[in-house]
């Protein structure tokens, strides 16, 4: 069975990359440490976060509505925000804010990605071994 990079569960925007120049483990740190100090330049609520999802997605950020996680799966990446568990938080529902939140930060993402060196793809679809086809956004 084939497969292709993976993101968080329940993710509500999923941005799939390349990093070509990425090649040896310190071209990964120095990568996700200039993503995380560009993002967090952009969106001031979010921390430095170090776990994983339980499965292959590295939790790189986080704030109080919602988790950013980084993956990585034979030269395809994908930078995925997904809303932290559902409870009710001063009398409305979280998980619809972070929602919301998730989708509206799609923008800002992509363009801290573009800066940080990677080239956007779109997903153009799955074949039924579980392989994904991408092409480069315009």
């Amino acid at each position: 069975m084939g497969r292709s990079v993976d993101y968080l569960n329940r993710a509500e925007s999923v941005i799939f990359f390349t990093a070509d120049w990425i090649k040896e483990d310190y071209d990964y740190d120095d990568f996700e440490i200039n993503l995380k100090s560009e993002i967090k330049r952009k969106l001031k609520s979010y921390t430095d976060s170090d776990k994983f999802d339980g499965r292959e997605t590295k939790v790189i950020l986080e704030n109080n509505l919602c988790i950013i996680g980084l993956s990585e799966y034979c030269g395809a990446w994908s930078l995925s925000v997904a809303s932290l568990e559902e409870d009710y938080y001063l009398g409305y529902n979280r998980e619809s804010l972070a929602k919301k939140h998730a989708n509206l930060i799609q923008a800002t993402l992509e363009k801290c990605l573009i800066r940080a060196g990677a080239k956007i793809m779109n997903k153009i679809g799955t074949f039924s071994n579980g392989e994904a086809v991408f092409e480069y956004k315009k």
